[in-house]
């Protein structure tokens, strides 16, 4: 036997490794022990007490993660590391990839063979986007609004996950109210001026849609962020087109929220997050019932809805430098049917 072959072994279960890790971090996360111990230092026994787990099993789980250099154990007590501590802002990145889409990776073999659609946890999806909005498709949406004639007074966010999303952009203004709708929103309001409905955009798009002749209300924004890739794969490119179309017809405008399609761009697959975030983001994509599409489809769609692109922004570079996360902010073209009419154009806002 060759004599390198325990130093390949190692690196050749790295990805094992990575697996198992990501799941411990998740679960560390879903457990509710990183909030018990992120104050400081607990006995085990009353960390595994109060969440009502296993003590000897949530020992075992515990010395896993402090071999891997996230918690410290002293005798009967845990406490987080300096490594463990920087992972909290982190955490709606473990609960949409691995809370959301672990059971998807492992059904890559059926997808392969054509056995439908991977499947995926709906609510954690819902979860981890809304978390990770926080940082990258919550501030890109106030800078759309910012592009705005005038502050709307009401938001419709289509496919608004868990609220979080709307319920931050609500009580940042003491004049807005907001909807939610989606599947899996919430069954009660999270914040005063906030209500919610459970129905898909295009039914509630459709069911709410304004009189013939009537004007749209100016004052009123839509919000699509992440959604129109779910209507595109599961309902048809006309779903997608008729749901900017009835939305530009009900409010003043309409913000949308996408991520440009460049999985073979080698700058994009180069980029630190292209590989850490990206890649995979566009592999589970291939795997479940959604499709991203390029920047230059979304505009040419926007187009055909009769709709104008009135400013482009990507998210923050400080967040994330690939320009990979567009940011549309829409309005009915009043000019030619189909006309794309003006827009800030590549780069516009940045």
């Amino acid at each position: 036997m060759d004599d390198g072959f325990e130093l390949q072994l190692i690196d050749a279960l790295q990805p094992v490794r990575g697996f198992a890790l990501a799941q411990g971090l998740y679960h560390l996360f879903s457990s509710g022990i990183y909030e018990r111990i992120a104050d400081g230092p607990r006995p085990v026994r009353d960390v595994a007490d109060a969440l009502e787990l296993d003590v000897a099993r949530t020992s075992g789980f515990l010395r896993y993660l402090a071999n891997e250099n996230y918690v410290a154990l002293s005798g009967d007590t845990v406490s987080l590391t300096g490594k463990g501590r920087q992972l909290a802002p982190y955490r709606p990145w473990y609960e949409l990839l691995v809370g959301g889409y672990a059971q998807t990776f492992q059904q890559i073999t059926d997808v392969l063979q054509g056995k439908g659609y991977a499947s995926r946890d709906g609510r954690m999806v819902g979860v981890g986007s809304c978390g990770m909005s926080a940082f990258d498709a919550l501030p890109l949406v106030r800078d759309l609004m910012s592009d705005l004639p005038a502050a709307p007074a009401s938001l419709v966010d289509l496919g608004c996950g868990d609220g979080t999303f709307l319920t931050s952009l609500v009580t940042e203004s003491d004049r807005l109210t907001g909807l939610g709708v989606d599947p899996f929103a919430p069954e009660e309001p999270t914040a005063p001026g906030v209500r919610f409905v459970r129905s898909g955009a295009t039914d509630y798009v459709a069911e709410h849609g304004a009189a013939p002749g009537a004007e749209p209300d100016p004052s009123r924004m839509f919000v699509a962020a992440f959604l129109l890739q779910e209507i595109l794969e599961q309902e048809g490119r006309a779903a997608v087109v008729g749901l900017v179309r009835g939305a530009l017809r009900q409010g003043g405008h309409l913000a949308v929220v996408e991520v440009d399609h460049r999985p073979a761009d080698p700058a994009v697959m180069r980029h630190g997050l292209g590989q850490a975030y990206y890649n995979p983001y566009y592999l589970l994509h291939v795997l479940t019932e959604q499709r991203l599409e390029t920047d230059a489809f979304w505009q040419d769609l926007f187009a055909d809805a009769g709709a104008t692109v009135v400013s482009r922004r990507v998210a923050d570079p400080r967040v994330d430098s690939t320009g990979l996360e567009i940011g549309y902010l829409l309005t009915r073209n009043t000019g030619a049917p189909g006309h794309p009419g003006g827009t800030r154009g590549e780069g516009a806002g940045e």
